[in-house]
């Protein structure tokens, strides 16, 4: 689902749970306790390392209020990769994040199948909303849609789910 958009318009009308805009180097990011411990989950998407190499990043990042990224985690992921060989690398990141944990509502819920799911449909529609509101920029500079590297990252094995 993570290629998916709606018009501006319509997820005009899907509030977000309120946020906080940041400019940050990626490496304030990585180490963020949660993203250090679970930055391993996600996949790496080759093609889109690859493409970072050459581009700069393009699109802001939604991270949950501990900074884990519901939007921008494959980006985060390719990033740390690449400072693996070049420690100069280090893209400062438009970031918005959620002001509170908005998402500890379904730790209530005593069925933790659903809650488990239900969970995972927020993120999902947060995403949506978020990319449909403030994704500017749909291609790389030598014309690729941006969505074929979130469709291919959906595609990958290598998640972790926990």
């Amino acid at each position: 689902m993570s290629s998916k958009r709606i018009s501006k318009e319509t997820a005009e009308l899907c509030p977000l749970p309120t946020y906080s805009w940041y400019w940050k180097p990626a490496s304030v990011i990585l180490e963020r306790p949660t993203v250090k411990s679970n930055l391993d989950k996600v996949a790496l998407n080759e093609p889109l390392m690859e493409n970072l190499k050459k581009e700069s990043i393009k699109n802001p990042f939604l991270c949950l209020s501990s900074w884990w990224p519901l939007v921008g985690s494959q980006r985060l992921r390719a990033i740390r990769e690449i400072r693996e060989t070049d420690k100069d690398y280090d893209p400062l990141l438009q970031i918005a994040v959620f002001d509170k944990p908005y998402e500890h509502v379904w730790y209530l819920w005593s069925d933790k199948e659903f809650q488990s799911k239900a969970a995972a449909v927020q993120y999902q529609l947060w995403e949506l909303v978020f990319k449909s509101q403030w994704y500017s920029i749909s291609t790389t500079d030598d014309g690729t849609d941006m969505r074929y590297y979130e469709t291919l990252g959906d595609q990958l094995t290598g998640w972790a789910v926990s």
